[in-house]
């Protein structure tokens, strides 16, 4: 079985207690290199809110504010948790 989504979580109400930063999710992702096969290896995913559709993050690819391009190509800067 592969892991295909590592979920970063929506903002939604009463989840605050399992949300964690997006840094926190790619160091959780980092940490997995060199220990897992790349078939073990989950894509980290942001659903943008308002249903632009989901981005793949990875430890690499969020530096700064935290702003992401929807599949259409419109950007979204969003809130860090």
């Amino acid at each position: 079985m592969r892991p295909y989504y590592l979920h970063q979580l929506d903002p939604a109400p009463g989840t605050a207690r399992f949300h964690v930063p997006v840094e926190e999710g790619q160091r959780l992702l980092a940490g997995l290199r060199g220990r897992v096969t790349g078939l073990a290896w989950p894509t980290y995913v942001l659903d943008i809110p308002g249903g632009y559709g989901k981005v793949p993050l990875g430890p690499d690819y969020v530096d700064g504010a935290l702003q992401v391009r929807d599949p259409e190509g419109r950007s979204h800067t969003l809130q860090r948790l």
